[in-house]
């Protein structure tokens, strides 16, 4: 609402307004310069209105992907430098590896890690003793 009167009775009484505007610049004669100014003047206006859209015709052009194929200086650089910290993280890991293995012993309890051959009678009882198996688990229990 704009000063109490609606927007429809606005633009109608915009509308008549052209209207009388139109009829005031027409001569008695007929058709004057003026008149014919003014329906050129509506006339562009009614083109440039008319979505350009509309018009042009969209043709789907599948572009090619042999750029792909091509390698370029940063896809060469990012696989040089990772292969460059795979190989830098490889040779820290091997450094280490040793001296944690010789920690690991240093650490370990008196007697675990040792090897000794076992004699007739513990191999023995090694053998009478049954593997536990999920299966017999499950058959003991019931």
């Amino acid at each position: 609402m704009f000063g109490g009167i609606g927007l429809g009775f606005r633009k109608a009484v915009m509308s008549c307004g052209r209207h009388l505007h139109l009829h005031t610049t027409v001569s008695r004669d007929g058709s004057t310069e003026t008149l014919k100014r003014r329906i050129t003047e509506l006339e562009k206006m009614r083109r440039s209105k008319k979505s350009k859209k509309r018009d042009d015709i969209f043709v789907q052009v599948p572009e090619s992907l042999s750029f792909l194929d091509t390698a370029t200086m940063p896809m060469i650089l990012t696989v040089v430098g990772t292969a460059l910290f795979a190989k830098l993280l490889m040779m820290h890991d091997d450094s280490h590896s040793q001296e944690m293995i010789e920690r690991k012993i240093k650490n370990a309890p008196v007697g675990q890690g040792t090897v000794r051959k076992l004699t007739r009678e513990e191999w023995v009882e090694f053998r009478e003793v049954r593997p536990r198996t999920p299966f017999r688990i499950q058959a003991c229990s019931s």
